[in-house]
């Protein structure tokens, strides 16, 4: 079983946020899964950006990584 991608979650009192690759290799942010802005060239950069807006922090290192693994009998988020 290989990690294929790492994506990124955040709880606070304004909901639910995730910064998640995409397969063009941008990254997507959703708030509350809704999407949320524009599509960013690193999680980093989404992070910034939702920090700016929302009581969220801007540092990935206080968010919680999620990784996503594929085996030969399809994907699976831990």
């Amino acid at each position: 079983m290989d990690l294929d991608t790492v994506s990124y979650i955040f709880q606070s009192p304004e909901g639910t946020f995730s910064i998640k690759p995409r397969l063009s290799r941008r990254w997507r942010v959703k708030h509350d899964s809704m999407p949320w802005g524009d599509s960013f060239a690193s999680a980093e950069e989404a992070a910034k950006a939702l920090s700016a807006r929302f009581a969220v922090p801007a540092d990935l290192k206080e968010w919680t990584e999620i990784g996503d693994f594929h085996t030969d009998v399809g994907g699976f988020n831990l």
